[in-house]
């Protein structure tokens, strides 16, 4: 597992600190927050190795965990965001407990095994969301954070609706994106896209524009993606109004945070409003 960014302050006093934590099949981050000063203060990135084989993703996750020396601290409180996209949102009229492992097996298949299924409820939306987890992450989060609260990122996502006009928006992972199209101010879709090429990512949006009818839409990406790479400019030959996600403007950052741009890391800092 390789360090994409690790921006860290010297001392962190955990006590009084929030830890945000986001996992998923291609990595794991972390974000840490200075609680009574309203502070991001640190913020750290890293990515499978391609040569990773999914079976061993908890344990090299594991090791990544036990060399972060800060993680032996007692944070205030510890947020886990489980980004992975076996997930299904159920409005509170269809939902019930015994059918969670039934949903998820005629939606994704039953080939998976050694699973723990989880659930949200988002009581706002009226909407339980109902998702699975290899069963070695979840254990190896509990074990070492037994009181953190957990959470799957379309539930955060689904938290920060509603928008104030129609919007696509998408987070970037090297080998991934989450999309969430709004449309009359109201959720229409939210899912995640695999994609090897840029190509693939401007018809995967494309496609989804034809879907739902909308045309012209406003385009906000945040994630690991540059301005002047081939994906940025792919993306720009179908959609006028592109622009990067601001940092949120609820809390405030590290200098050495701020020099970096603001889309990197702002999905990671919008969480602890949402949860």
């Amino acid at each position: 597992m390789k360090s994409t960014f690790k921006i860290l302050p010297d001392t962190v006093d955990a006590g009084k600190c929030i830890l945000v934590c986001e996992i998923s099949n291609e990595g794991f981050s972390y974000a840490i927050k200075d609680d009574e000063e309203n502070n991001y203060v640190g913020v750290a990135v890293y990515h499978f190795d391609k040569d990773t084989l999914a079976v061993n993703y908890a344990s090299v996750m594991e090791n990544v965990i036990k060399q972060q020396s800060l993680f032996s601290e007692n944070f205030k409180k510890v947020y886990i965001i489980y980004s992975f996209s076996e997930s299904v949102l159920i409005p509170f009229s269809l939902y019930s407990s015994n059918e969670n492992t039934n949903v998820l097996n005629c939606i994704y298949g039953d080939l998976h095994k050694n699973v723990s299924i989880l659930t949200d409820l988002i009581a706002e939306k009226g909407i339980y969301n109902c998702y699975r987890i290899p069963t070695e992450i979840v254990s190896i989060i509990k074990s070492k954070f037994p009181h953190a609260t957990h959470r799957h990122q379309y539930s955060v996502l689904l938290r920060q609706l509603p928008l104030k006009g129609d919007k696509m928006s998408v987070i970037f992972y090297p080998q991934k994106i989450i999309m969430v199209l709004t449309k009359n101010r109201k959720l229409q879709f939210i899912n995640s896209f695999y994609y090897r090429t840029a190509e693939d990512v401007s018809y995967i949006l494309l496609n989804a524009c034809a879907q739902f009818d909308v045309k012209n839409i406003p385009v906000e990406v945040s994630g690991l993606i540059e301005k002047n790479s081939p994906l940025y400019k792919e993306i720009y030959k179908y959609f006028s109004m592109v622009r990067c996600t601001a940092l949120p403007e609820t809390c405030n950052y590290s200098n050495e945070i701020t020099r970096h741009p603001s889309h990197y890391f702002s999905h990671i800092f919008a969480v602890d409003s949402c949860v």
